[in-house]
C-alpha cells in the first residue's frame, strides 16, 4: 500500500510558513470545541441516498435470457448517445479542475497534471459572474480544439480521489477512532436488539457481520470528515464497496442503504461563495442522474436538479453554477444555496453496469471567502445560520489561515471519531426503523412485508421508496410482484441489519428494471431467498436468513398517474410457481454467465485506468 498523498489544496490554499505555528497553533484549541458540534453537520454526505448508492445485464432461459437482454438493452440503449467521438475545448468551463479528461493518442489531459492547460482565475471569476448567461457560455464552448475521446480514464479514480482515500484509511487507523468504534458497535447492537425484536434481534449471520459494519461507517465517516470544508472544495466520491486500484486497496465505506447501483458523489458548498461545476456524459447514459442541494445537519434536500432538467452540450459536457443566487427566469444549470446548505449530492444511477458510465465531474471555487483554519475545522458548517448572512464576520473569521496540523492524521482522526459518536447509532436507528416499523404508526411490523412505495425525506427526494424486512427459512423465497407504475427505473436491494449491502458484485444480491427480465404485462417478480431456486430473477440474500429490503422507484414521470405498487407472499421453494417470466427456469450454466457479466460490470467502475 502506497504512502497517504497530502490533500489537494484549492486556489485558495496554502499553508503558512512553519514558523507561524506557534501564533496559530493556540488557537486550534479554542476552536476543538465547536468543532465536535460543527463536525456532525457534514455527516448527511453519508446519508447515502438512502435512496440511491453502486451495478448488469439480467440472465434468463434461453428464451427469457434473451428477452432480458432486448429489455435490459433497449432501456440502455435510449440512454445512449450516439457516436464515440466526442469535442473537448480551451474554454474555462471545459478545463476547470481537471475536466474534461480527454485522452489524444495515449496521453491523459489533467488540469492537475503540470502539463495540462489550467484556466486562469480571471477565466474561472468570469464564469460565476457571467452564471446568467451561462447557456450561451455552454453553447459557444463547443470548440477551439477537437481531440478523440476514448474515455479510457476512469471517471472516478482521480489522483484527488485517491489521496483522498489514502488520508481516510490513516485516519481510521488512529486511537480516537479505535475506541470509536467500539462504543459504536455498542449502539449498533443495541439499536438492532431493539428494531429487530419481533424476530428476536439479530442472528448469529448478522451478529458475525457488525464488525464489519463498523469499519465501513468509521470510513464513511473519515470521508465526511474531509468534506467539512466549502473553502476547499473537492469532488469525493465515498459510500462506495471495498476496491482495489492504483496499487491502494481501499475498504468499504457503505452505509445506511447503499445502493449497488448508485454512484455517490459529495462536494462541500456554502452560501457565501459562489462555484462552477463541470461534467461530461459519455456514450451510455446513467438511467438517473441527480444534483441535490443538502441543508444543516439532517441532509434534507432544498434544491434538486435532474437530467431532464440540465443542459447538456452536443459533446456531453455541462456546466452548473452554485451560488446563494437565484436562477433567473429559464436558467436551468444553476443551484441555489441557503444559509444552511452544506452540501452538493451526485448520484449517477446505472442500470445497465456493462453499458452506463458515471460522468465525469470536477469543482471549482470561484469566488467567497479564502480557505481558512475556521473553514478547515467547520465553522463554516456549524456557524452557518450567523456567518453566511454576514459578509463583515465571514470575511473576520476567514482571517487565519488553514494551518497542516489540522491536516494530520490524528486531528482528522479525532473528528472522524467525533463524527461517529454524534450521529453513528441514532442514525443507524433511524434508518432500521424506516424497515421494522409502521411508517403510519411507528409500531413494530412483521417481517415479509413491504411499505407501499411512498417518499421519504432522508432519501433522494425525487423518488419513492418501499421497505421491509425478511425472515426465511433456507427452503422459503420472498416472491415480491412489483408494478412500477409511472418510475422508469426500478432497484431492488437486499441488506444485512445494519443497513449495508453484502458481496453484491459476485452474488445477485440486488436486480433493477434494466437487468431483471419484465413479465408480459409489464410487473416484475423477483425471487428473494437464501438458496438459488434457478429462476430468471432471483435475488440472494447473500446467505441470509434475516436481513432487509430498501426498494427505490427511480426517474418518475410525473404527468402519469399511474401509482407504483408492490406486493409480497412467502413460499417455500417446492411450491415455487413458474408461470411468470420472472420465475421461470434457467439453467446453472445460464446463472454462472449472469454472475460473470455482472461482476464484469463493477470491475469496470474500478478498473485502474492510466492517471498520466
Amino acid at each position: 500500500m502506497h504512502h497517504a498523498a497530502r490533500p489537494v489544496r484549492g486556489v485558495d490554499g496554502g499553508s503558512p510558513p512553519r514558523t507561524s505555528y506557534a501564533r496559530y497553533v493556540g488557537r486550534v484549541g479554542a476552536l476543538a470545541l465547536f468543532l465536535g458540534v460543527g463536525a456532525a453537520i457534514a455527516m448527511p454526505t453519508a446519508e447515502a441516498d438512502t435512496g440511491g448508492s453502486a451495478h448488469s445485464s439480467g440472465a434468463g432461459s434461453s428464451s427469457h435470457a434473451a428477452s432480458a437482454k432486448k429489455s435490459g438493452g433497449a432501456a440502455a440503449s435510449q440512454r445512449a448517445r450516439a457516436g464515440s467521438a466526442r469535442v473537448t475545448t480551451t474554454s474555462a468551463a471545459a478545463t476547470v479542475t481537471g475536466l474534461p479528461r480527454a485522452v489524444a493518442s495515449s496521453r491523459r489531459v489533467r488540469a492537475t497534471d503540470p502539463a495540462a492547460p489550467v484556466a486562469s482565475p480571471i477565466d474561472l471569476d468570469a464564469v460565476a459572474y457571467t452564471r446568467r448567461r451561462s447557456a450561451a457560455l455552454q453553447q459557444g464552448a463547443a470548440g477551439t480544439t477537437t481531440v478523440e475521446l476514448t474515455n479510457q480514464v476512469s471517471p472516478l479514480g482521480t489522483q484527488q480521489q485517491v489521496s483522498r482515500e489514502q488520508f481516510a484509511m490513516q485516519a481510521v487507523r488512529t486511537l480516537p477512532v479505535k475506541l470509536m468504534k467500539f462504543v459504536l458497535r455498542q449502539g449498533f447492537l443495541a439499536a438492532a436488539n431493539k428494531q429487530f425484536a419481533l424476530v428476536g434481534g439479530p442472528d448469529a449471520a448478522n451478529l458475525a457481520a457488525l464488525d464489519n459494519a463498523v469499519n465501513e461507517y468509521a470510513l464513511a465517516s473519515a470521508f465526511s470528515e474531509q468534506i467539512l470544508n466549502p473553502m476547499n472544495p473537492a469532488v469525493v466520491t465515498q459510500v462506495a464497496p471495498p476496491h482495489g486500484w492504483y496499487g491502494v486497496d481501499v475498504g468499504g465505506s457503505r452505509l445506511l442503504y447503499d445502493n449497488p447501483d448508485t454512484i455517490y458523489r459529495f462536494i462541500a458548498v456554502n452560501k457565501t461563495s459562489e462555484y462552477v461545476i463541470t461534467g461530461r456524459f459519455y456514450d451510455a447514459i446513467p438511467a438517473d442522474t441527480t444534483f441535490s442541494v443538502l441543508e444543516g445537519s439532517s441532509g434534507k434536500t432544498s434544491t434538486i436538479l435532474s437530467l431532464k432538467d440540465i443542459d447538456v452540450s452536443d459533446d456531453g459536457s455541462f456546466v452548473i453554477t452554485v451560488s446563494g443566487a437565484a436562477a433567473t427566469p429559464g436558467e436551468k444549470n444553476h443551484l441555489q444555496l441557503t444559509s444552511s446548505s452544506t452540501l452538493v449530492a451526485v448520484r449517477n444511477t446505472l442500470g445497465d453496469w456493462n453499458a452506463e458510465e458515471p460522468m465525469d465531474l470536477a469543482v471549482h471555487k470561484v469566488s467567497g471567502p479564502p480557505n481558512s483554519l475556521f473553514a478547515q475545522l467547520g465553522g463554516f458548517l456549524f456557524f452557518g445560520s450567523v456567518v453566511n448572512n454576514n459578509p463583515t464576520l465571514a470575511k473576520l473569521v476567514s482571517v487565519i489561515p488553514p494551518l497542516p496540523i489540522a491536516d494530520t492524521p490524528i486531528v482528522h482522526g479525532t473528528l472522524t471519531a467525533l463524527l461517529m459518536i454524534i450521529r453513528g447509532a441514532n442514525q443507524e436507528a433511524k434508518y432500521m426503523a424506516l424497515a421494522t416499523t409502521d411508517p403510519a404508526t411507528g409500531m413494530p411490523r412483521q417481517p415479509n412485508t413491504m411499505t407501499e412505495p411512498a417518499s421519504n425525506a432522508e432519501f433522494l427526494a425525487n423518488q419513492l421508496q418501499s421497505n421491509g424486512y425478511f425472515q426465511l427459512a433456507d427452503d422459503e423465497a420472498l416472491v415480491l410482484t412489483i408494478d412500477p407504475g409511472n418510475a422508469k427505473f426500478v432497484s431492488i436491494p437486499v441488506y444485512n441489519d445494519w443497513t449495508i449491502t453484502g458481496d453484491y458484485w459476485n452474488e445477485p444480491t440486488s436486480l433493477n428494471s434494466d437487468q431483471a427480465v419484465k413479465n408480459d404485462d409489464g410487473t416484475y417478480t423477483v425471487v428473494i431467498s437464501p438458496t438459488d431456486p434457478l429462476v430468471a430473477n432471483w435475488i440472494s440474500t447473500g446467505g441470509l436468513n434475516q436481513g432487509i429490503i430498501s426498494m427505490r422507484f427511480q426517474n418518475l414521470d410525473t404527468e402519469d398517474p399511474a401509482a407504483p405498487s408492490v406486493q409480497s407472499q412467502v413460499v417455500k421453494l417446492s411450491e415455487l410457481t413458474h408461470d411468470t417470466n420472472g420465475t421461470a427456469v434457467i439453467t446453472q450454466t445460464e446463472r454462472d454467465e449472469q454472475l460473470v457479466l455482472r461482476k464484469s460490470g463493477f470491475d469496470k467502475r474500478w478498473a485502474p485506468y492510466p492517471q498520466a
